[in-house]
């Protein structure tokens, strides 16, 4: 036999064992755009779902132009004093001037530094949420809403919708947020805010709560009095220095410590100011408070009749406890 025949058989191989990998990565990373597609998809659909009114419709644009709240009405004495008010939700609404320059650096430096930059929405805001707070767990990197957002919160309380509850909402606070930005100077809508915002308790608007925690108008705030009310917001009843003055402290020190990072505070003056003590001269002013109140509850039976009998500019009866009406009596503080 030749050399040819007794050499053992090569058998090809089908099966190549060279250096070639496998395409794993390729296979993940089109499966995460796969993913990412859907989710994005899934998003569009669920806020134009949410647009088209299957969870509510959204405020339209006359009722955004004519925004009118609860307004708690006053009577005073002859000679011009606060006796007491009327109200459902103790609210004053702000006049032209009423509000000093330093708060409204506060509330910008803490709440919305891009206040001015944005139409109703801040995306980089946005992002931040997205990446600090779900990705990275870090529930302290602070939220996405806006002002606006937050101005929207407060004319229209969220309704229950479920495990849908929050992002419900969101998208409807973002698209009346658009709205009003449309219809609003950004000045007019830091007034309405500031008008609206809740300080806990009956206490609504930065007016009541002025006079609530510091017996004096807005206009009379210092910086670090404009920064306490400020640091209020983020919870109003933690941070409410009438029940828990060192925490109160510490988070009107935040406050103060923005102005500083966004330079409307130089370094000195907020230093000097975070070593400052709370001063407060808390005034509560509950139904049954202030002068004459036996006077006052015969008033409210008989200005309940006058209401009945007399319409407002909508051509509707006025409400005493809502129209925020200026009552004055014959009645003198100084002998009572």
């Amino acid at each position: 036999m030749s050399e040819e025949k007794n050499s053992p058989r090569r058998i090809p191989e089908k099966f190549p064992t060279g250096n070639r990998k496998h395409p794993k990565g390729r296979t993940w990373v089109r499966m995460i755009l796969f993913l990412l597609a859907g989710f994005i998809a899934a998003l569009a659909v669920f806020i134009l779902v949410v647009l088209a009114g299957a969870f509510g419709k959204l405020p339209p644009y006359a009722e955004l132009r004519s925004i009118q709240h609860p307004v708690a009405s006053e009577i005073y004495s002859a000679d011009g004093v606060l006796m007491g008010k009327y109200y459902i939700r103790n609210r004053q609404y702000l006049k032209p001037g009423e509000i000093p320059a330093t708060l409204l650096d506060a509330l910008i430096a803490t709440e919305d530094t891009r206040f001015y930059a944005h139409r109703g929405i801040d995306i980089r805001s946005l992002g931040r949420v997205l990446v600090k707070t779900f990705l990275m767990g870090d529930s302290g990197s602070g939220g996405g809403s806006t002002i606006t957002q937050q101005l929207a919160k407060n004319l229209y309380p969220r309704q229950d919708n479920g495990f849908l509850t929050l992002p419900v909402n969101k998208v409807k606070e973002m698209a009346t947020a658009v709205r009003i930005e449309k219809l609003y100077s950004k000045d007019e809508i830091l007034e309405l805010y500031l008008s609206t915002v809740p300080f806990g308790g009956d206490t609504y608007g930065i007016k009541t709560a002025s006079l609530r925690y510091f017996n004096k108008n807005p206009e009379a705030l210092t910086t670090e009095e404009s920064a306490l009310l400020v640091g209020m917001l983020k919870a109003t009843d933690l941070y409410n220095p009438a029940k828990h003055l060192d925490e109160a402290l510490t988070r009107r020190n935040v406050v103060l410590g923005q102005m500083v990072k966004y330079n409307y505070l130089d370094s000195s003056a907020g230093d000097s100011l975070q070593r400052l003590p709370v001063r407060l001269k808390y005034s509560p002013l509950p139904h049954f408070a202030g002068i004459a109140p036996y006077f006052r509850e015969y008033m409210r039976k008989e200005l309940e009749g006058w209401c009945r009998t007399h319409k407002n500019s909508k051509g509707e009866p006025y409400d005493l406890y809502t129209d925020g009406l200026k009552i004055y009596t014959t009645i003198d503080s100084c002998l009572q």
